[in-house]
């Protein structure tokens, strides 16, 4: 009798643990709002195109975020081999980041250099029915590498407080709609 009690006691520690762990992540300060910033250049989305995710037809455009360390000191900062669901906000309920099939997503760091920007394309998708022109901001859980994220595992994405959203863009959707 008393060996469920004791697995209902360890699996409490370990959840405690856990969740201990994560609380500890350091949260961004005012200045870091400031100094590492997103872009989007509406100009660079690219022209959507059609696909099927799951018997379902979905728009897809790739959006260009340019990341910036507005610092003099190098920026690491810890993100995900391929979970990008999981780093990054949509402002727009409509719109959605896919989930990739990945069998190794894992937390890594990667270097900003100063005053120097990165960009990526990030995908995004909407449900082909809707038609007309959409806003939206994209946000990015940004996760500085010191001592108290370093061991973050999973990361804490639901917490906002380490948030940085990107200017709002419109993006156009196709003028015609498919059955």
């Amino acid at each position: 009798m008393k060996k469920p009690y004791l697995l209902l006691i360890f699996i409490l520690l370990v959840v405690f643990f856990f969740e201990a762990k994560s609380s500890k992540k350091q949260s961004l300060t005012n200045s870091d709002y400031k100094e590492y910033t997103l872009t989007i250049d509406p100009q660079r989305i690219s022209k959507s195109h059609d696909t099927v995710i799951f018997k379902k037809a979905y728009i897809v455009y790739y959006i260009p975020v340019k990341f910036s360390n507005n610092t003099n000191a190098p920026l690491n900062y810890i993100t995900m081999t391929c979970g990008w669901d999981e780093l990054f906000h949509l402002t727009n309920k409509y719109f959605k980041i896919p989930i990739r099939p990945c069998e190794s997503n894992y937390p890594y760091t990667i270097t900003l250099l100063p005053q120097n920007t990165s960009t990526f394309y990030l995908p995004i998708i909407k449900e082909r029915k809707s038609v007309g022109d959409e806003t939206l901001k994209i946000g990015m859980n940004l996760f500085i590498d010191n001592a108290e994220n370093r061991n973050l595992f999973p990361l804490p994405v639901n917490k906002m407080d380490n948030v940085i959203w990107s200017n709002e863009i419109k993006i156009p959707l196709p003028l015609t709609s498919t059955k």
